[in-house]
């Protein structure tokens, strides 16, 4: 018997309009996956409705750390995401 393992990592983010939770965005990031799924979550229905091109922006930004971070497992060089 022989151990494998696998590396992945836990992306989560908030999306906030005047301090106040509108979105929150999730995914799990590894090593040999070519997509990334992120999740989204509205928390206020209101709030997103006023500013959905804002937390849209805000999901896209979320996609583009997820690509980031995925991108730095397949180099090995994984790096932080602020």
């Amino acid at each position: 018997m022989a151990l494998s393992t696998t590396q992945s990592i836990s992306l989560n983010g908030v999306s906030t309009i005047d301090g106040l939770q509108v979105a929150t965005f999730s995914t799990v990031v590894s090593k040999g996956l070519s997509y990334t799924s992120v999740s989204t979550q509205i928390a206020d229905q209101d709030l997103y409705e006023k500013n959905k091109a804002e937390v849209r922006k805000d999901r896209n930004d979320f996609q583009t750390v997820a690509d980031n971070l995925s991108d730095s497992l397949e180099s090995g060089s994984v790096t932080s995401t602020e």
